[in-house]
């Protein structure tokens, strides 16, 4: 029975170990790779045309323009609306107060996931209860709110070093406490058990909260890791089961395998015969994303206190095989309290507004950024519409798009004509999932079906935010946009981002050339003035996002 306890925790606190860095390894290249061949996918289809044919041109009307009507085009320089709507203020107001009832309850659960753990240590330790050493581990077991908070603000650089500030600023506090009432209680001492708990956690995490693949970071985690599982199980399996061993090792002498080549069969033999297993469940996790038991953030932020009260539990198993069990408890506890928080906010909704993002496909980074912060506010109050493209291809995959990409299906996403593109409106997704959050709908669209379903998606939401950083004459495709948008809405139901890499003299020549142009049945033609409102970003700085949000809702709310 001993033996059996000695080798139960030596697998806990020594292969364990061993298979989560080799698979968050293996997961952080995989992710790189797969994530790199989709997005080069997307672009090869974009450039493509359905019919090969010359994409079709959508001739501008030329009509009179009536003498009395003239367009405004007016640069907020990043600030809000002076006089927004009472329905543009509530909705803002609502946004806000979803952003901090969603971060009452990940609060909340992650706080008694933390309490779990230290009355787990303290217990596994036999140490007498003293106050501030219970609080002093309930903090250091409390750092995964830290990056819980960072992606649920989709924070800046700024914000980000403050919540990390904040965090080491009250462990401090209660490290001075601690050693002011235990002389033998040093700094040092206070410093290393979180460096030991949480740094080596930490760096593996830190991979997959890089936007560049957190998007099917946890996926590809979670496959990995049940292969990897795989090669280890059947070695362990081998290990202690002499009969077995003996029968593989003869086999392998009978075609001639090496030690070595014997050892790495084995290895690889494993993996093989866990790979299904891995693959039904990224089908488990589709269907609860499809039945919005689960959504993108919540997936994530799963994975972090997963993670983690894995990494805690490997410590506890030193003590006794059973402590490990901790750490699953714990989670478990987390999420009954954020599924009791989600659905305990389950009160009447807001009425749902849709946003059209439109953008320059080259800005790269800078359209993660803004996307990202924007989506952290904006899915509150409702979802978001695109036209895919590379440069948020792999920000916003989603799982069963990534499944369908595996597959080799990725090309019955993309919109081939009209038909298709009526389907996939009405397939579109307007409701919030189990986190109250709105979901990113992405239309991929071929060359020559880009302007069709622009047409459409422009009449189909309640407002457009257009960032035209980086515009340019080379630009004809927002060329196009530019002209759909004042043909077809409001404008004060438009808002434009610009930056000091906007062309904005030509962006003004081209709106008024549009204005010009306009069709006889535009909206635009209705009013006696309009007013065109360029919002200038300079790098997201801390009021920004608020401001910009604000700007948003006013253009979802028009006066």
């Amino acid at each position: 029975m001993a033996s059996n306890t000695g080798a139960l925790t030596l697998a806990l606190t020594g292969a364990l170990p061993m298979m989560l860095i080799v698979s968050a390894i293996l997961a952080l290249v995989v992710s790189l790779i797969l994530l790199r061949r989709y997005r080069r996918a997307v672009a090869a289809s974009m450039r493509t045309s359905v019919d090969h044919m010359r994409p079709e041109e959508f001739p501008l009307e030329t009509a009179p323009l009536p003498v009395q009507t003239k367009l405004e085009i007016m640069a907020m320089n990043g600030a809000a609306p002076n006089a927004p709507s009472a329905a543009a203020a509530a909705a803002y107001n609502e946004v806000m107060a979803a952003s901090r009832r969603a971060a009452r309850v990940y609060t909340l659960a992650g706080i008694c996931f933390a309490l779990l753990m230290a009355a787990a240590f303290l217990a596994a330790d036999q140490r007498a209860f003293i106050p501030i050493q219970f609080v002093y581990l309930f903090w250091i077991f409390a750092w995964p709110l830290a990056p819980t908070i960072y992606l649920l603000l989709a924070a800046t650089r700024h914000v980000t070093l403050m919540i990390v500030a904040a965090y080491f600023l009250a462990l401090a506090l209660i490290s001075s406490v601690a050693i002011a009432r235990n002389p033998e209680f040093t700094w040092t001492q206070a410093l290393v058990p979180w460096l030991v708990y949480n740094l080596p956690a930490t760096l593996l995490l830190s991979a997959f909260l890089n936007r560049k693949i957190r998007a099917v970071g946890p996926l590809v985690m979670t496959f990995t890791l049940i292969v990897i599982a795989g090669a280890f199980l059947t070695t362990a399996i081998l290990y202690h089961n002499d009969p077995l061993l003996k029968w593989v090792i003869a086999l392998g002498a009978e075609i001639a395998l090496s030690g070595d080549g014997l050892i790495i069969t084995i290895l690889v033999s494993g993996t093989v015969l866990f790979t299904p297993l891995g693959w039904l469940v990224f089908r488990v996790i589709k269907k609860r994303y499809a039945r919005k038991k689960i959504s993108d953030q919540s997936l994530t932020l799963d994975t972090i206190w997963l993670w983690f009260g894995i990494a805690y539990s490997i410590y506890l198993a030193f003590a006794a095989p059973a402590w490990f069990l901790s750490g699953p408890a714990a989670f478990f506890l987390y999420k009954i309290i954020t599924t009791t928080g989600f659905a305990l906010l389950r009160r009447a909704l807001p009425q749902a507004r849709k946003l059209l993002l439109l953008r320059v496909f080259s800005l790269g980074k800078r359209s993660e950024q803004l996307f990202d912060v924007l989506g952290a506010r904006w899915r509150s109050l409702g979802s978001i519409q695109m036209i895919a493209g590379p440069d948020l291809a792999t920000t916003n995959i989603e799982p069963h798009e990534f499944m369908d990409f595996l597959s080799g299906k990725l090309a019955r996403r993309f919109i081939t004509a009209e038909a298709a593109l009526v389907q996939r409106l009405a397939e579109t997704d307007f409701t919030p999932d189990h986190d109250r959050r709105f979901r990113v709908n992405e239309f991929f669209c071929y060359r020559d079906t880009w302007k069709m379903t622009l047409t459409r998606l422009v009449q189909e939401n309640h407002a457009v935010l257009m960032d035209l950083r980086g515009f340019s004459p080379r630009q004809s495709g927002c060329i196009f946009e530019i002209n759909e948008l004042i043909n077809a809405v409001p404008l004060q139901r438009v808002l434009f981002v610009i930056d000091d890499t906007t062309d904005e003299p030509f962006l003004r020549q081209t709106a008024q050339k549009a204005w010009q142009h306009m069709r006889s049945n535009s909206p635009n033609r209705l009013v006696d003035a309009q007013r065109l409102r360029l919002f200038r970003l300079r790098g997201l700085r801390p009021r920004e996002p608020a401001q910009l949000l604000r700007a948003v809702c006013a253009a979802a709310h028009p006066a």
